[in-house]
């Protein structure tokens, strides 16, 4: 008997203990701030920034649980974590005096923080704690009454501000507002996870379209779990007082089909206990041994018991049945099913009739969750198209590959959540990754791959959607043979072709690392922005052809005239700004209407398109060389004198004098003149420029053809 008593002894000290383990190193710490042991300047090892980080550690695994929804019980765990938390702040100012005397509001902010946000008991030990390690640093000589006084009238003003706010009607209205909002936030969810009224859903419209686009938001407009449950409560108190019973409660298993939570309930008791509960005990594990169905009345002490009582006695008669849930038609150990039960007072036998209606409800209540799966379906196919409306107006609205390609891809993203996309344009026999983003997108764009190698290759070659079931069984190649994609389950390539059917632009490519993310649907969706994109390549190229026509002579692929005269002034602008040099070069081909009427005018377009290649071919990127009008053609040179201008214009006529050109078999020759001035020797204004340049080509031309002449040159000699 003595050895019995010293166990349960022992047993009792170990249990106290452990709950109070945590409490007793806060106070423990807290006595060693009022003895000054973290007063101690921190030359070589101490123990006191050891002793500051357990606890601070214990600290924030409190508030890691809280934060998670663990809910303390007991008292000692109430005031853990703040009691803690006030240690650490008073030994960390202890530990860095050079601070303390600017940093004294963050102790009072938690103080505060404390007496506001928690009830007494929980508050006052923190609080206590903290006037008890002032009142120590105090008696212990480590701080004058100046100093106390002071961080009590700190204390003071800090509570008395924070407790004023909170208590004022706006922010108590708000908070109630904020956390009615949070917890039907949250029920919601788990309601609509277990009862399977979850999907991968794209995302809402953006916000900022305008008004009218989207329906406004009304009481109709609830998500479809809040529509079940409450048909689901209506249901319940329907059977309630068709069967005059006490309670009737459905029971549904989680989302991972672990346990069962208490969905909805209508009763006339208020012990009613919220769970969850574990599967297999109570009515549930009778629910398996009878098939499904249980009817018992009298009740007695054969019930099994009702986990959603706190008390079990004053039960009658209870009348249950399972109800399957969104996973397998039969319920398994895997996937258990609903339970629907029923209880009331009375003692009498349930008849044919009550379990018949009880079946009719069970029916009906699955029913109720098709309905509610299927309006979620239309909810998401709605918002896909929504969505999908609102990215191809996007598409269509802009002008410029670029535009697109960002378009396109912000539409993709969006609709089908996946983590790579790449558009590739074919450009002879290559294809040109023109942009790339997402995972392992990095240094991909503007790399190019042979056309017909890859899952891309084919995808283009057979022109149609690749590879089958969009599986991704990596590593295979998909740019090229020798170029795979990693990481990826899911991998879809669609070739860009338009509405007529006809040879691909080029191709977009979709991968996402979760396996099946491109369903049929999906498929169907990214191969109508394919076509809508290809359709957008096909107008930004000939949008840009006709700009590159608006600028560029037809004939000889120079800049026009209109190009040369926009082009000029911005170069003498940025030359008279950089105080730098400028030559302007006009050159006229030798003889031209002799070759014309010699030759006929399709001859001649070809010498003129000749001439033109050497010009383009010998001019910088930086210069200009321009078709200034019939025969005669323009270049300015930045950064060059008369000169580097010379140099030019010499090479230029040596290349043109070897030019031999053939018509009807017969070979043919051509010459050109070239007149060149110098900014800003010769002159400062466009004008004055042009007209020396043209003033040293007619000298050129009166001189005998086939050479250059600087008008600096011809002034002199003159």
């Amino acid at each position: 008997m003595p050895q019995q008593n010293n166990t349960a002894i022992l047993d009792l000290l170990l249990k106290i203990g452990r709950h109070w383990l945590i409490t007793a190193l806060g106070l423990a710490g807290a006595i060693l701030v009022a003895c000054g042991f973290f007063d101690q300047p921190l030359t070589g090892f101490r123990y006191h920034p050891l002793l500051l980080a357990v606890i601070m550690l214990f600290a924030v695994v409190d508030t890691l649980r809280r934060a998670r929804g663990w809910q303390p019980i007991l008292f000692q765990q109430r005031i853990e974590g703040p009691l803690l938390w006030t240690v650490a702040v008073w030994m960390l100012l202890r530990l860095l005096p050079q601070f303390a005397s600017h940093t004294i509001v963050v102790p009072a902010a938690l103080i505060a923080w404390l007496v506001v946000s928690t009830p007494p008991t929980v508050f006052l030990p923190p609080l206590m704690t903290g006037l008890a390690m002032e009142a120590g640093l105090t008696l212990t000589g480590r701080q004058d009454l100046r100093t106390l006084g002071l961080n009590l009238s700190v204390f003071s003003l800090t509570v008395m501000a924070l407790s004023l706010f909170v208590w004022s009607k706006a922010y108590r209205h708000r908070l109630r507002k904020a956390i009615a909002r949070g917890r039907q936030e949250e029920t919601t969810r788990e309601y609509a996870a277990d009862l399977g009224l979850v999907a991968a859903r794209s995302p809402r419209p953006d916000p900022t379209a305008q008004e009218g686009e989207h329906e406004a938001a009304s009481p109709d407009n609830r998500p479809a779990a809040e529509l079940v449950a409450a048909s689901f409560d209506l249901q319940m108190e329907m059977i309630r007082q068709a069967l005059q019973a006490t309670t009737v409660a459905l029971l549904w298993p989680d989302s991972k089909g672990k346990e069962l939570r208490l969905r909805n309930i209508a009763s006339e008791r208020g012990d009613i206990a919220l769970g969850p509960y574990p599967l297999g005990t109570g009515i549930t594990g009778a629910l398996r041994q009878t098939g499904g169905e249980l009817a018992l009345a009298p009740a007695g002490r054969s019930c099994p018991g009702l986990p959603y009582y706190q008390n079990n006695g004053k039960v009658g008669g209870v009348l249950a049945m399972e109800i399957a849930t969104n996973r397998p038609l039969v319920a398994t150990a895997e996937h258990p099913a609903g339970v629907l039960c029923v209880d009331r007072l009375v003692t009498t036998p349930w008849t044919a009739s009550d379990r018949d209606f009880l079946r009719v409800a069970a029916r009906k209540l699955s029913l109720e969750l098709t309905m509610g799966r299927r309006l979620l379906s239309m909810d998401l196919e709605r918002d896909t198209m929504q969505q999908l409306y609102l990215g191809l107006r996007e598409l269509n609205g802009v002008l410029g590959l670029e535009a697109s390609f960002d378009a396109t891809i912000k539409t993709i993203t969006a609709l089908v959540q996946a983590d790579f996309v790449a558009i590739t344009l074919i450009e002879g026999k290559v294809h040109r990754i023109a942009r790339a983003e997402g995972f392992q997108a990095e240094h991909l764009t503007g790399l190019t791959f042979p056309v017909e190698e890859g899952l891309l290759g084919q995808a283009l070659k057979f022109n149609r959607s690749m590879p089958a079931k969009a599986e991704y069984q990596g590593p295979a190649p998909v740019f090229s043979n020798s170029h795979l994609l990693k990481g990826f389950h899911s991998l879809l390539i669609v070739p860009l072709r338009k509405e007529d059917g006809g040879t691909p632009l080029g191709a977009l490519c979709v991968a996402a690392k979760k396996r099946a993310m491109f369903t049929r649907a999906r498929q169907d969706i990214l191969e109508l922005i394919a076509g809508q994109f290809a359709v957008k390549i096909d107008l930004a190229k000939a949008h840009e052809k006709i700009n590159r026509l608006a600028t560029t002579d037809g004939l000889t692929e120079l800049a026009n005239h209109r190009t040369f005269q926009h082009a000029f002034d911005i170069m003498l602008a940025r030359a008279e700004r950089r105080n730098s040099l400028l030559c302007i070069i006009l050159c006229d081909i030798d003889h031209f209407k002799g070759i014309n009427d010699a030759y006929g005018h399709p001859f001649g377009d070809t010498v003129l398109h000749a001439v033109a290649q050497i010009l383009g071919r010998a001019v910088r990127k930086i210069d200009l060389a321009a078709r200034y009008g019939g025969e005669e053609f323009a270049i300015i040179l930045e950064d060059a004198g008369q000169e580097g201008g010379r140099q030019m214009a010499e090479r230029i006529r040596h290349e043109v004098e070897r030019l031999v050109l053939s018509c009807h078999d017969e070979a043919v020759r051509v010459t050109i003149s070239l007149g060149l001035t110098a900014y800003p020797s010769d002159g400062a204004s466009k004008d004055v420029l042009i007209a020396h340049a043209d003033q040293a080509l007619y000298r050129a031309k009166r001189a005998g053809r086939n050479r250059v002449m600087a008008w600096a040159d011809a002034e002199a000699s003159e």
